[in-house]
């Protein structure tokens, strides 16, 4: 099954001040960092943008949201419309330390299932979450009636809820950082120590 990687980039990152897909660890930009590892799980990447033109120098194809100002619902629904393949792997652009071993599993799950979404730490993670071509219906009703919470979606679908405990049994390896994401300049910070001790080596 061909697999696309979605990135959501469409966000206005006003807590951070700054495009944060756009901020930099170890000499690359969040958003590239991203799309590297995807490439390792997927024939072909896709980002959801609003600004078309902060992106143009990764010359990865764009499209925008169809409903602006809807939040990550749009995004789904957008990256979900235009994509080619039934097998997507929906990313927030705000997680620089992304696994792709994870991103792989949850995307042979789609098989069975028209979501794969993991639960870490007691949290359910969507926007790292995997998701079939189908699932689209649901996502187009669920913005036509402005409900945009995405587990309000998640309820309406055949979903695959990850745990940790099923993904040791897999023997597949997870990380605390593996869904941090970045919403101010603190936890911009805080992902600049992690790379300067080390720990997210891979």
């Amino acid at each position: 099954m061909s697999r696309t990687g979605i990135i959501l980039a469409g966000g206005k990152s006003s807590r951070m001040g700054q495009n944060k897909a756009l901020l930099t660890i170890e000499g690359a930009t969040v958003i590239e960092r991203i799309a590297h590892e995807l490439t390792k799980i997927t024939d072909q990447l896709l980002i959801v943008t609003n600004t078309f033109r902060d992106f143009e120098f990764l010359g990865i194809p764009m499209v925008e949201d169809m409903q602006k100002g809807k939040g990550p619902i749009a995004g789904i629904h957008a990256g979900l419309t235009a994509t080619t393949t039934n097998a997507n792997l929906i990313v927030a652009c705000d997680m620089p330390f992304i696994s792709s071993s994870l991103g792989d599993f949850l995307l042979t799950g789609l098989d069975e299932y028209q979501a794969v979404i993991p639960e870490l730490g007691g949290q359910l993670h969507p926007l790292y979450g995997a998701y079939r071509k189908d699932a689209l219906q649901v996502v187009t009703n669920a913005l036509t009636n402005n409900q945009l919470r995405i587990r309000s979606v998640l309820e309406q679908l055949n979903v695959q809820v990850v745990t940790e405990e099923l993904l040791q049994r897999k023997q597949i390896m997870i990380k605390e950082t593996d869904m941090f994401n970045m919403n101010d300049p603190k936890e911009y910070e805080k992902a600049l120590r992690v790379r300067t001790k080390g720990s997210e080596k891979r």
